[in-house]
């Protein structure tokens, strides 16, 4: 291992877990750059060594609650998964000082809760907090639960004369774990008087043998449980009470469906060791034994695997290939077959496992960076990322393209995002993705949430593809499916058209109708125009709405909404759904796949909606409905005198910025000005307010605010007074910051020739972030943006020589101190762009 990596680790060990460090103090204490610190603690972080604490700035502490060893895990099925949790635990346990803490391990029969504690104790030595050679000792209470005596005697012993044929003495089974672990199973089993006894041994680290209440015995045990009822009904609550950490291992056919087809190739592996020879599991075999619902679980399988296996072998026994067919199987009661392909398994090779360090360091990588895309969105660090993603393709081993499960995600894929949605050129991408299924692969709560918020508001028609196509795949963990989600939404972004204006969507009766008529239209499209519903010819409409209700409710349908039904009794739909759009709605009676397809074109290629719905009737011949409507959710309305398109650039610059329950909606300026001619003032019930290019002078019924006003002081305040109930004041100042800085950017990019106006203005805020610090100053939004006009165009000029000596000689105090602060604060730029102009002059 790299010493300074050694070093690394070391250091952090020593610090005490209620006192993380930052990657910059980490670095300033061990002398070390950022950039080393930084790779080192991603890669410990990666193996486990180190923990990560998520915020602004990161912080890294000891990981003493979640190590995991992956040796001692490697074999345990769900380690990466569903059990993960319950390894965090458990390594918490094992690895408390001084003596670890004692174990409760639940669950119904056949589940594990033996060979798991087999692993504590295998964890113990593998981390030395006990000896190599210590003892684990076995006892199942259910095997001595009509004689408490007899188990009394065995726990604690015994001496000469306790009882009739104790003709010596004898060492119990605590004294004989002295140094190590005792597993005692189906503890429920214990008399009280027993558990009494233990739990006094908990406390003390003393009991006394039978027949002797004199000498108390010294012993040093860990003690691991395990039952198959409910501890609290069944143990002393002062025992209970003595086991601080309870697992609880779930029955087989509620493991998530990776867990259980691995659980399955690693029984029928042992069955091939067994016999020696390979096998291999019919397709129908293994969608029978992977949806078994047994009390028996994982014991009942192994059983049902034995027995088919023996038939098969008794029919084969010359063959190299034992075939496993449903004519071997044991079972009467089969289940709907689900296509999971079959098994094979050669006695001769080791079962593959995804035990790459490589991929734990890229998949640790990829979680950084949407941490990072979270805290700064920008197109080259979305690049970045995706590249990244794209980049796992690399270890995306044979075998596991041949999987059963990778099978149904292929297939789902492509039915639902390839072709419903009309991605079809998305192919490429499923292999990542499924590897990523498969690993778990999950980031931090808060980051969903916040990258929910983020892609909700930029790329909200590629997320919701990637919800759709997560929802109909198998669940593994929910953390899991929502960062999935994010990921999907991420890479689809290359492919789905986000300036697409309105939503549409189709309902249609039959089991596949209007899902039918989507495909062909978004196929032919070239990508997302429209969803739909299928609703069962024996389903009521009332299903429906409430379907379409959801889908609605994570749509932004400010600048319309179309409605296609096949039949009369759907078009009811509007009158249900109407309080959920915020905008205009169109219903079409006759949902057919040449109208669908001409909307849909229109819909791409972003005709206004008040045209496509005065059309739709004379053009389509049919019966169309077309609903004014006003915005459900709260709104602030965007409106320039130069026209829609400039209001709808505006929306999209600030809708980002805001929470996703606030709306941005461009109205065009003759639509404004008849309103307030009209006085239609409940078209503003739920508008916190107007921002337009013109002053409204007249008196209206809404807040409103000339754009520009929101650069100088009074509005900026009106601003964080109007925002106030919505958002935290920190929010709000990021926002109007935002405004700021694309305002002036727009001015700077019309007046520079060469220079790149992004990286100009954070420098020219850094220069004036400065001049505020130092003079105790806070600059108006119409000061700075003077200030980034004139100190970027004096930048250029630095860059082109267009620069004049002029001699000016600080005449007071204050002035020198002013020609001192501003060489200062100015220094790095001025260096920097000469250096660069003596480049471009060479």
């Amino acid at each position: 291992m790299d010493k300074a990596r050694d070093q690394v680790l070391a250091y952090i060990n020593q610090l005490k877990n209620d006192q993380p460090l930052t990657t910059s103090q980490l670095a300033s204490d061990l002398s070390l750059s950022r950039s080393v610190i930084s790779h080192y603690l991603n890669d410990l972080a990666s193996d486990g060594e180190v923990q990560k604490i998520a915020g602004r700035p990161v912080r890294w502490q000891r990981n003493s609650t979640t190590i995991l060893n992956r040796n001692t895990f490697k074999n345990f099925i769900g380690y990466r998964g569903s059990m993960r949790h319950v390894i965090s635990q458990i390594s918490a346990a094992v690895l408390y000082p001084p003596d670890g803490l004692n174990i409760l391990i639940t669950g119904h029969s056949g589940v594990g809760k033996s060979y798991l504690a087999s692993k504590i104790a295998k964890l113990a030595k593998d981390k030395k907090v006990i000896k190599a050679d210590a003892p684990y000792i076995v006892l199942n209470c259910a095997d001595y639960a009509n004689n408490p005596e007899l188990v009394s005697s065995m726990l604690f012993g015994y001496v000469k004369g306790a009882y009739t044929g104790a003709d010596e003495s004898k060492d119990g089974l605590l004294k004989q774990a002295n140094g190590g672990y005792l597993f005692l199973d189906e503890v429920h089993r214990l008399s009280s008087e027993n558990q009494e006894k233990l739990f006094s041994f908990i406390d003390s680290g003393e009991f006394y043998s039978m027949g002797d209440n004199v000498k108390p015995i010294k012993s040093k045990v860990r003690l691991i449980l395990a039952t198959t009822e409910d501890p609290e009904k069944v143990l002393l609550t002062t025992f209970l009470r003595r086991i601080p950490v309870h697992v609880n291992l779930p029955d087989f056919i509620k493991r998530p469906i990776d867990e259980r087809l691995e659980l399955l190739r690693y029984l029928f592996y042992q069955e091939a060791q067994t016999i020696n020879k390979k096998i291999e599991v019919d397709k129908y075999v293994v969608s029978a034994l992977l949806q078994i619902k047994h009390t028996g679980n994982i014991g009942y399988l192994k059983n049902v695997i034995q027995v088919s296996c023996a038939a098969a072998y008794n029919e084969q026994a010359m063959s190299d290939v034992i075939r496993l067919e449903m004519s071997n199987l044991m079972l009467t009661d089969l289940p709907r077959f689900e296509d999971y392909s079959s098994i094979f398994v050669d006695p001769q090779k080791p079962l593959e496992h995804h035990q790459s360090s490589l991929i734990q360091r890229s998949l640790k990588d990829i979680e950084n960076q949407l941490e990072g895309l979270q805290e700064n969105y920008s197109h080259d660090a979305a690049i970045k990322c995706k590249l990244a993603i794209q980049g796992l393709k690399q270890f995306v081993p044979e075998w596991v393209l041949k999987s059963g499960l990778h099978l149904q995600h292929q297939g789902l894929f492509n039915r639902v995002v390839q072709k419903q949605f009309g991605l079809s050129q998305t192919g490429y991408l499923e292999p990542v993705l499924y590897l990523l299924y498969s690993y778990h692969f999950e980031i931090d709560e808060k980051i969903i949430q916040l990258l929910n918020e983020k892609f909700s508001n930029l790329i909200p028609r590629a997320l919701h593809v990637a919800r759709t196509f997560y929802k109909k795949l198998p669940q593994l963990t929910e953390k899991s499916d929502q960062s999935l989600i994010l990921i999907l939404a991420l890479l689809l972004s290359d492919h789905v058209d986000e300036n697409i204006q309105l939503r549409g969507l189709m309902v249609a009766h039959g089991h596949s109708t209007a899902t039918s008529i989507q495909t062909v239209v978004n196929s032919l499209c070239g990508t997302y125009i429209f969803d739909a519903i299928d609703m069962p010819v024996d389903t009521g409409v009332e299903p429906i709405i409430e379907e379409t209700k959801k889908l609605i409710s994570s749509f932004n349908t400010t600048n319309g909404f179309i409605l296609m039904v096949d039949m009369g009794s759907l078009s009811q739909l509007y009158s249900e759904i109407s309080s959920h759009l915020d905008g205009d709605l169109l219903v079409v009676n006759n949902l057919t796949t040449l109208t669908a397809l001409d909307l849909a074109l229109k819909m791409q290629q972003n005709q206004p909606f008040k045209q496509i719905a005065q059309n739709a009737e004379s053009e389509y011949g049919i019966e169309v409905q077309y609903y004014e409507g006003f915005s459900q959710s709260p709104n602030i309305l965007i409106s320039c005198i130069s026209g829609l398109g400039i209001a709808e650039t505006v929306s999209k610059i600030i809708q980002p910025f805001l929470p996703s329950q606030i709306k941005v909606i461009p109205v065009d300026y003759a639509s404004l000005k008849e309103k307030i001619k009209s006085q239609d003032w409940s078209y503003f019930d739920r508008t916190l307010f107007v921002l337009t290019t013109l002053d409204i002078l007249e008196p209206v019924g809404f807040k409103h605010m000339n754009l520009y006003s929101l650069l100088d002081t009074s509005g900026e305040n009106n601003l964080k007074k109007w925002l106030a109930p919505y958002m935290a004041s920190q929010e709000i100042e990021t926002f109007s910051q935002q405004i700021l800085r694309f305002f002036s950017k727009e001015g700077i990019s019309e007046r520079l020739s060469f220079l790149n106006p992004d990286v100009v203005i954070r420098q020219v805020e850094e220069i004036n972030s400065k001049y505020e610090s130092y003079y105790g100053l806070n600059l108006d939004g119409k000061v700075k943006l003077n200030l980034y006009m004139h100190i970027a165009l004096m930048i250029e000029r630095l860059m082109v020589q267009k620069t004049a000596e002029i001699k000016v000689e600080p005449k007071t105090e204050q002035e020198k101190d002013f020609f001192n602060i501003s060489h200062s604060i100015f220094q790095p730029v001025e260096m920097k762009y000469k250096k660069l102009s003596n480049l471009l002059c060479k």
